[in-house]
């Protein structure tokens, strides 16, 4: 458990030193260690809070960075969506206008009434599918 816990401390301490600039460790070389260093020392202070200070901006602009990532994401995920939509709706279309037809013809063939209603009725909804194709223009 103490084991545990110098290791812990030794990694925060590890951290701690990664903060500072690579000038600012040769000093504490320079003098002896870190047991020798002055820690009221202005200029260690300065460098101390100047790293932080950068460390939190770069934390900042990546999470901008992601956040950019993450709405580039959706917009191209709804243009694939309105892609597939529009393709969809244009097999709608064919397949449709492809059973009127087979509609008008069995309508001249077995002169049934019906059939052509039914036909009209089938080219009304591919009229209005082909709207919504227009509506779903990128």
């Amino acid at each position: 458990m103490v084991m545990m816990m110098m290791m812990m401390m030794m990694k925060k301490f590890i951290g701690s030193l990664r903060l500072l600039l690579p000038r600012e460790l040769s000093v504490i070389m320079y003098v002896g260690g870190i047991d020798q260093v002055d820690v009221a020392c202005r200029d260690l202070l300065l460098a101390a809070s100047s790293a932080r200070q950068k460390y939190n901006l770069y934390l900042e602009e990546k999470a901008e960075a992601e956040q950019s990532d993450k709405k580039r994401k959706a917009v191209s995920d709804q243009i694939e969506e309105l892609k597939k939509k529009k393709v969809r709706l244009q097999q709608d279309i064919s397949s449709l206008e492809a059973s009127a037809d087979t509609l008008l013809t069995k309508a001249e063939t077995k002169y049934a009434i019906k059939y052509a209603t039914e036909a009209n009725s089938l080219r009304r909804t591919v009229k209005e599918k082909a709207e919504e194709v227009k509506t779903v223009e990128l």
